[in-house]
C-alpha cells in the first residue's frame, strides 16, 4: 500500500501581500548573524512574560515617512546624473498617564538630493516649498532615494534620543542602526525578519511564544535582542503572525536590558495593530500607524508638491547660477563657465 504524504499547512496572515512578505527567511539559509544567546546560558531559549506597566510609564513612538516627489536628471555633458527630489516627515506620538494622546515635534524636510559629487538649488516657490540642496558621491541612480531614507533614519535616530533622555519609554520603527548614543535604552521594533538569526532548533521555537511573551535576549553586535509576540495567533494565522522583534543597546547592561525587553512585551500587545484599521497589523502598532498617517497629512497633497517643483525648475531654467557643477563653479545659462 503506498502512503499518501501529508498536505503541507498553509496559512494567511492579517499582514497584506501588498506589502510582501512579513517573514523573508530563506528555509535553506544558514545562519546570517553571530548571535549569542546570554540571557538565560549560551545554548537555552527561554520564554519570559512582559510586565505590564501598570499605567505609570509615558510612551514614545518615534517614526518617520518619506516620499520621492520627483526624478531628476542633471545633464553631465553626456551622461545623465540622477537625483531625486523628495520629502520626509518625522515625529512621536506621545502617551503620558492622564494626559490624552499627542503628537510631538513633527517635522517635514524637503531636500533636492543629486549623485556623483553634484549639487542643485532650487528657488523657493510660493506655497512654503523650500528643499534643501544636498550632493552625494555615490553614482549608482538609486543612491538619492537611498540618501532620503537614511537621512530621514538619522532623523528618527536623533529625536527618539532626545525622547528616552526626556524619560520616556521610547520606541524606534524598526533597528537601532541610526541611534547613536549606546547609554539610552532606546528600543527599537522590527515588524519584519529577513533572516534567520539564531540556530535552526531555537529558530523553530519563536512560532511558540503567546502574546506577550519573548524569548531569551540574545546579543547581536552592540545591541541585545528578542522576539515578542504581539497579539494570539488568530484561526488560520501562521506561527510567526504578530511576531515582532526588539532591541535595546548592550552598553545599559544585561539586567537592565532584560528589564527593559519585560516591560517592552509587556506592554507591546496593548498597542498592537488591528487589521481593520491597519493592513500592517498586527506588528505595526496603533500609535506608529496614527503618526504615520499624521506625518503623511504634514506632507501635503503630492500633486501640489510636484508642481512646486515644476514651477521651481522653470524659474531656474531662467537663472541656472544655482547649478553647482563643482563647489566653486557656477554656469551661465550659455552653459560658459564663468
Amino acid at each position: 500500500m503506498n502512503s499518501v504524504a501529508a498536505a503541507p499547512a498553509i496559512y494567511m496572515e492579517d499582514w497584506a501581500a501588498t506589502y510582501g512578505p512579513a517573514v523573508l527567511v530563506d528555509p535553506e539559509a544558514e545562519v546570517t548573524a553571530d548571535a549569542e544567546l546570554v540571557e538565560d546560558g549560551p545554548d537555552v531559549l527561554a520564554f519570559h512574560d512582559g510586565v505590564p506597566d501598570g499605567g505609570t510609564r509615558s510612551f514614545a513612538f518615534v517614526d518617520g515617512v518619506r516620499r520621492g516627489e520627483g526624478a531628476l536628471y542633471l545633464d553631465g555633458g553626456g551622461a545623465f546624473v540622477s537625483g531625486v527630489a523628495g520629502a520626509h516627515g518625522v515625529g512621536a506620538a506621545v502617551l503620558e498617564p492622564g494626559k490624552p494622546f499627542r503628537f510631538e515635534r513633527c517635522e517635514v524636510t524637503r531636500m533636492v538630493i543629486v549623485g556623483c559629487g553634484e549639487r542643485v538649488e532650487l528657488p523657493e516657490v510660493a506655497g512654503g516649498y523650500r528643499w534643501a540642496a544636498v550632493s552625494t558621491p555615490k553614482t549608482w541612480p538609486k543612491a538619492p532615494l537611498d540618501e532620503l531614507q537614511n537621512r530621514m533614519r538619522v532623523h528618527e535616530g536623533r529625536l527618539a534620543e532626545e525622547l528616552c533622555a526626556d524619560g520616556h519609554l521610547t520606541l524606534v520603527d524598526g533597528p537601532l542602526n541610526f541611534v547613536r548614543s549606546h547609554d539610552l535604552p532606546v528600543v527599537g521594533v522590527t515588524k519584519t525578519h529577513h533572516r534567520r538569526l539564531l540556530p535552526l532548533v531555537h529558530h523553530a521555537r519563536v512560532g511558540q511564544l503567546a502574546s506577550g511573551q519573548r524569548t531569551s535576549l540574545f546579543r547581536l553586535s552592540e545591541r541585545y535582542s528578542a522576539y515578542v509576540r504581539l497579539a494570539p495567533r488568530r484561526l488560520g494565522s501562521s506561527p510567526w503572525a504578530g511576531i515582532v522583534r526588539i532591541e535595546v543597546p548592550a552598553s545599559t547592561g544585561l539586567a537592565a536590558a532584560a528589564l527593559e525587553a519585560d516591560q517592552a512585551a509587556g506592554m507591546l500587545p496593548r498597542f498592537a495593530g488591528v487589521p481593520h484599521v491597519d493592513p500592517r497589523a498586527p506588528q505595526n502598532l496603533q500609535p506608529t500607524g496614527a503618526l504615520e498617517r499624521h506625518l503623511r497629512h504634514l506632507l501635503g497633497d503630492a500633486g501640489l508638491a510636484s508642481r512646486a517643483l515644476r514651477t521651481a525648475i522653470a524659474q531656474l531654467a531662467g537663472d541656472d547660477v544655482g547649478i553647482r557643477r563643482r563647489p566653486e563653479v557656477a554656469r551661465t545659462p550659455e552653459g560658459a563657465s564663468r
